[in-house]
């Protein structure tokens, strides 16, 4: 260029010299952030509110969190996780210690599975939730009186979970882990078939 034909070779060299190390930097803060996009959970006895600070950190996620959330968890993964699989694990983590993530428009609020049936659950008619948010779905029934199917599934929704019928558009109203309805909905697809008389 104009202004190395102007420098003597020495200055050429360490110009050269800066930007072979200013390339290098730039890839080093490009790996850096990579690896900051996954993390190892590995906690053994960690109070349950240092995970919840960690999680809100790495995800960006904001929480609110019931006085009753306490506890002690243990936490082991063989490879590092993407925020999704942390959010993920996390939800599981607060399943497996009875709590439950309820989202509002600027934060998630962290309470007791007990009360998290009375709030505001997120409704959804299908898509992709965590498989342990607690959501509330209406699933349509087609061939088989919903009603009907209240005592068959009910043991299969958790203590903490609601499902009802209503009979006038033959709908199944069910609050539970998201994960829990999928199945629900996969047992109620394999039953509500077309009778051939």
């Amino acid at each position: 260029s104009l202004v190395t034909q102007f420098l003597s070779p020495g200055r050429r060299f360490k110009c050269a010299n800066r930007s072979i190390l200013l390339g290098v930097l730039l890839l080093l803060c490009i790996t850096t952030q990579a690896i900051a996009d996954e993390i190892t959970l590995n906690l053994k006895d960690a109070d349950i509110r240092a995970l919840i600070s960690t999680v809100s950190k790495f995800t960006g996620k904001n929480f609110i969190i019931d006085p009753r959330v306490k506890g002690k968890i243990n936490v082991v993964s063989s490879k590092p996780l993407n925020e999704e699989e942390v959010y993920n694990v996390f939800l599981s983590i607060l399943q497996v210690h009875g709590f439950a993530t309820v989202p509002t428009e600027y934060a998630i609020k962290i309470i007791p599975d007990a009360t998290a049936k009375q709030s505001a659950a997120p409704f959804t008619s299908a898509g992709s939730n965590p498989g342990d948010q607690l959501i509330t779905r209406v699933l349509e029934i087609d061939h088989i009186n919903a009603a009907q199917l209240v005592p068959i599934l009910r043991p299969l929704v958790a203590q903490q979970g609601h499902l009802a019928a209503y009979p006038t558009t033959n709908v199944l109203i069910i609050s539970d882990r998201a994960s829990n309805i999928r199945r629900i909905d996969r047992i109620i697809a394999e039953m509500d078939k077309k009778i051939d008389s």
